[in-house]
């Protein structure tokens, strides 16, 4: 068998240590160049950041902080060159920033030392790399946005996060960068919640929302979606929470939340109720905001045809048309319930005659309103078309022609 030389073996030990310290000096005097090369010098340095004899050396970790902030810098300068930066550019330059605080939290720990006392003190990288922080924490915003206009909703939403939590960073103690006011973080953590819904990811989404209202960060649209994201997640209860919140606090400034409400009573046949919430909201609701009153009047023929009691639905669809006769789905609504009373009277007439007195007034009264409807809005309810079509095809001889327009829309 031959024999192995422990001697060799620590040698090529050494070498293997020495090598990579002289790649850390290369990267070193690079990056103090004229015009460094920062995407080369952070390619060098990459490998010592998971090298099993450099991975724990502050240095590495410096040198590959300030790679990523050298790459931001010189997208930042060609902006405010007036360089418009391409997508890509722009997702490089975020992550970057990112990555250079990272770096920089990764290092700072590394290089603490004991005294003669014992106590644990700062290296001398230290002081650098906690300016550097401190002066680009500023920065953090923009990043965020670059990534957000960049479609990189996930990177956005870590920039924005080290934005809101590098001040308390233990880490950096009594020289962490001071936090912005807490309206303007509650602002950052708004844009949070959009990157995560953007992203699809619900929960983070909906795990911001209580943060950003308790940072005094008033949105109406902080309720609307984190009740999205709480939908997303089949979160009723969030759901419900967070209407009932943003009902209390905006009323009927955004519909949604008392659609909510009446969802929730909907759900355990509290009609009574329904028709109490709706009719405090109509009451509450200024003459002059006819757009919302018309909902209102719309969400309460709805709750009336819930109950099977369509000449009320009817009586309050019209109302909510005459308050707002260009929204089209007063028009659908009322048409929608007419339709089904025609089609619940066919099943019971005993003569064609009777049919056509009874029955086709109200299939035609329906296609009117049909019409209506996707005249003023065929983008969200494109099945009109199907409908219209099956309406007059219902009707037999002479709406053949009608039928075969609307099977062609």
């Amino acid at each position: 068998m031959k024999k192995f030389s422990l001697l060799g073996i620590c040698l090529f030990g050494a070498f293997a240590l020495s090598a990579q310290t002289e790649v850390m000096k290369e990267v070193e005097q690079a990056l103090k160049g004229a015009n460094p090369d920062y995407a080369a010098a952070l390619a060098k340095i990459k490998p010592a950041l998971t090298d099993e004899t450099t991975k724990n050396d502050p240095l590495a970790w410096k040198l590959a902080g300030q790679a990523n902030e050298g790459i931001y810098d010189s997208f930042f300068k060609q902006m405010m060159l007036g360089s418009e930066l391409s997508n890509d550019d722009k997702k490089k330059a975020g992550t970057a920033l990112l990555e250079c605080y990272n770096d920089y939290l990764t290092a700072i720990p590394m290089d603490q030392h004991p005294d003669k006392k014992g106590v644990m003190k700062p290296g001398k990288l230290v002081k650098g790399m906690v300016k550097t922080l401190s002066d680009n924490y500023p920065h953090l915003q923009r990043a965020g946005v670059l990534l957000f206009e960049a479609g990189d909703y996930n990177g956005a939403y870590d920039v924005w996060e080290m934005y809101v939590n590098v001040p308390q960073n233990p880490v950096l103690g009594n020289n962490a960068p001071k936090a912005d006011p807490d309206t303007a973080v509650g602002q950052i953590m708004y844009y949070q919640l959009l990157s995560a819904l953007s992203a699809n990811e619900n929960k983070k989404a909906l795990d911001k929302v209580e943060p950003i209202i308790k940072s005094g960060y008033n949105n109406i649209d902080t309720y609307v979606y984190g009740i999205e994201a709480a939908r997303r997640l089949n979160d009723s209860i969030a759901m419900y929470e967070l209407a009932k919140r943003g009902y209390e606090k905006y009323g009927t400034e955004n519909i949604s939340f008392i659609g909510e409400l009446i969802n929730d009573r909907l759900n355990k046949e509290d009609f009574a109720g329904c028709e109490t919430l709706v009719a405090e909201a109509i009451a509450a609701t200024p003459d002059t905001n006819t757009v919302i009153k018309s909902q209102l009047y719309d969400i309460l023929g709805i709750v009336y045809e819930q109950q099977n009691n369509d000449a009320k639905a009817i009586e309050n669809l019209n109302k909510a048309i005459e308050l707002s006769p260009k929204t089209a789905k007063n028009y659908y609504d009322l048409a929608r319930i007419i339709y089904n009373q025609a089609v619940k009277l066919d099943e019971t007439v005993e003569t064609e005659e009777q049919r056509k007195a009874e029955v086709d007034p109200k299939l035609l009264e329906a296609a009117k309103y049909f019409e209506k409807a996707y005249s003023l809005d065929s983008e969200n309810l494109d099945k009109i078309p199907n409908i219209l079509y099956r309406l007059y095809y219902r009707l037999g001889d002479g709406y053949q022609d009608k039928a075969e327009e609307w099977s062609n829309k």
